[in-house]
């Protein structure tokens, strides 16, 4: 199932970057590569299932908000500007399929799926695994972040108040829903890396990043070319953030704010707050 396989692109691509562990990037590519190939229609429409070399079943609101979270996690493990494309695309394409103009939210089938199913209900408990709701609150967050979108952050916050009431109703049930909110109220940061991938430096700097615990933290990677042509394209606030003297930096900013840049694994840990 789309959705379940989204659900371990995500874990294997932050264990990827939390522990530095490649291997657990390479199987999470390797996966998101597949769902891409074998589980989209020619127009694009995600589908649910595949067995025995046959995919069906036009896709739920979970198999995308949970493939869209596996990419945008990926993203981050391997700064390849071709997973947040495609989360941002398969975002922007559950919202025209999914979304309650009326009332907010989304629902779980989709307007082309409503003839044959009937009732289209909204699911917001997360329970043995988050809601499609709740981890949409969640990408819309992160996506606002990453790119500064006017509509992501819009549609983020119409968001989490379509299930405010629910969650303060019984918050026991809506735990992830309560990280998205978190994420939202808690200080934004947003940090730009730029530099090269292949320099030992930016390994380092990336090494000290993971070792920190940075709830609040997106992360964007910036070099020059045409990877950093296309992060420009989709966020423009790490347009302008370049190499000191040739040496990678790290940018730390806070609404976009930011201080000046570090060029050192030990003057980084430090601006981060602990000993390196």
């Amino acid at each position: 199932l789309t959705s379940w396989n989204g659900l371990m692109i995500a874990a294997l691509a932050r264990g990827a970057w939390i522990l530095g562990e490649q291997v657990y990037a390479e199987a999470a590519q390797k996966a998101v590569g597949f769902l891409l190939e074998k589980l989209r229609r020619d127009d694009g429409r995600l589908l649910a299932r595949y067995r025995d070399g046959e995919a069906a079943f036009p896709a739920y609101l979970d198999d995308y908000a949970f493939l869209a979270w596996g990419l945008l996690e990926l993203y981050q493990a391997s700064f390849k500007v071709k997973y947040l494309e495609e989360a941002i695309r398969l975002t922007r394409e559950m919202h025209a399929l999914f979304w309650d103009h009326e009332n907010g939210g989304f629902y779980f089938t989709a307007k082309d799926q409503s003839e044959s199913i009937g009732a289209r209900g909204k699911e917001i408990a997360d329970l043995a695994i988050p809601s499609g709701n709740s981890v949409a609150a969640w990408n819309l967050l992160q996506l606002a972040r990453l790119t500064g979108a006017e509509d992501f952050k819009g549609l983020a916050y119409r968001q989490l108040c379509s299930f405010a009431g629910a969650a303060a109703r019984a918050p026991h049930v809506c735990t992830f829903y309560l990280c998205a909110l978190d994420y939202f109220l808690g200080p934004p940061q947003e940090i730009v890396v730029a530099g090269r991938m292949d320099d030992q430096q930016t390994q380092e700097m990336l090494d000290v990043l993971r070792s920190a615990y940075l709830p609040q933290a997106t992360v964007i990677f910036y070099q020059e070319g045409d990877e950093g042509e296309r992060i420009a394209a989709l966020a423009p606030h790490a347009a302008d953030k370049k190499p000191i003297d040739g040496r990678t930096a790290v940018y730390i900013c806070e609404n976009y704010s930011c201080r000046q840049p570090v060029s050192s694994p030990k003057e980084l840990a430090q601006r981060l707050g602990f000993r390196f």
